[in-house]
């Protein structure tokens, strides 16, 4: 691999507004998938269900862009994994030795950290380099995920 050109550019954010214009911005992915591994709490707070059903997911399914997700295994997620068929998404649950307090969103060259859900802080690293180390680690563990 050529040596990087040039550093990654880093953003923060911290409002309800900003997090959601990341899910936003995510749906303009070209590469048409988006990976998310963690902890759901702190995404509760801005994919409300108006916003997840009435806007999210119908658009990102209308542009045909997949959602693969590694999230903890809890018994109000059972019904989550069940409507990914018609949701364009395929829901993994996290082995429990995989505790994850924070979580991370990858699309295209952009990998979002979001913290832990009383914190509403997250940081947005957009590096081809760091994008495709993060796939890398994700696939594995969505390789070794049932």
């Amino acid at each position: 691999m050529p040596p990087c050109s040039s550093a990654p550019a880093v953003k923060t954010y911290s409002s309800f507004e900003e997090f959601r214009k990341l899910a936003v911005m995510s749906l303009d992915t070209t590469e048409k998938k988006i990976y998310y591994c963690g902890a759901v709490e702190n995404l509760a707070a801005v994919f409300d269900e108006e916003f997840d059903r009435g806007f999210y997911i119908p658009t990102r399914a209308s542009r045909g862009i997949a959602l693969q997700m590694l999230i903890p295994d809890m018994p109000e997620l059972q019904d989550y994994k069940k409507r990914d068929a018609g949701e364009n998404r395929e829901t993994r649950f996290l082995r429990p030795e995989m505790p994850m307090d924070t979580s991370f969103m990858i699309y295209d060259d952009t990998v979002i950290f979001f913290s832990e859900s009383n914190g509403r802080k997250a940081f947005e690293v957009t590096s081809p380099y760091v994008a495709k180390t993060m796939k890398a680690l994700f696939n594995d563990i969505w390789r070794n995920t049932p």
